[in-house]
């Protein structure tokens, strides 16, 4: 019996043969070219995720920072008073 797991990175189907039956290690997406962890037992899938990102699936990187802004000047400070 075989087991179909869906790339976490783009869907793709992928079919692992019995000796994955027992496995924890890393697959290739052939769809997408992504490094996938699996962790197998007794044929069951017991985790998955991307390699190297430590998340279950890709997170979209964080937007830059704003830019500072001054603070507002007292009336003074801007007329030279």
């Amino acid at each position: 019996m075989s087991i179909k797991l869906n790339c976490l990175a783009c869907g793709h189907t992928l079919t692992l043969d019995d000796a994955y039956d027992d496995y924890a290690g890393e697959v290739h997406c052939w769809g997408c070219q992504a490094n996938l962890e699996i962790a197998l037992a007794d044929g069951k899938l017991r985790s998955m995720r991307r390699a190297g990102t430590g998340y279950a699936a890709a997170a979209a990187p964080a937007p830059p920072p704003e830019p500072a802004s001054p603070g507002p000047l007292d009336f003074e400070a801007r007329h030279g008073e």
